[in-house]
């Protein structure tokens, strides 16, 4: 528990006082600061679920062990993995990625942006696993990337259903008046 905490903090702490002194540089209205903001830390929130549940480790669990690397471990033959549910579960464990990414920052609305981002955040993971007992496997890069896709997709689709019900309220407030 105390652990988790402090991991928390790390991530926190440094966050806030980065986004306290790039709100005294930027003049945005204090609302569009605090949605934002808030956004940024459910992000910050689903990375640390995603290293916690991927099982990355620590720099301390490289002493652990009797080779840093094994080879037995690593599969980069595609489509090896056992039951569907290993795909189905990397892909959803990467949807909020594609999916809060654009949300939250607009220079990352293409989907070609997103497929890197997701690549390059499930290759970190990948290789961290090279080092604490994990398998490192290509079908978890190649679900991952795919479920940072169509997170980004599920982005798109639900800013066109929120665009359309508010041009339609307010089409339907101008019939009203």
């Amino acid at each position: 528990m105390l652990s988790t905490i402090y991991a928390l903090l790390c991530i926190i702490v440094p966050c806030s006082l980065y986004q306290l002194i790039i709100c005294k540089r930027q003049n945005k209205k204090q609302e569009n600061k605090a949605i934002h903001f808030a956004w940024v830390y459910i992000f910050l929130l689903y990375i640390y679920l995603t290293f916690s549940v991927a099982g990355i480790g620590s720099i301390w669990d490289i002493g652990h062990y009797d080779t840093i690397i094994r080879l037995e471990e690593i599969n980069l033959l595609p489509f090896q993995s056992e039951g569907i549910m290993t795909y189905v579960l990397n892909i959803i464990m990467f949807l909020p990625l594609g999916f809060l990414i654009p949300l939250i920052w607009k220079r990352y609305r293409n989907p070609l942006k997103i497929f890197m981002i997701g690549f390059g955040f499930s290759l970190s993971i990948e290789l961290c696993q090279l080092f604490n007992r994990r398998n490192t496997d290509i079908d978890d890069l190649m679900m991952n990337t795919l479920g940072a896709v169509i997170g980004y997709f599920i982005w798109k689709l639900t800013k066109r259903l929120f665009k359309n019900i508010n041009h339609t309220i307010n089409e339907q407030v101008r019939d009203f008046a």
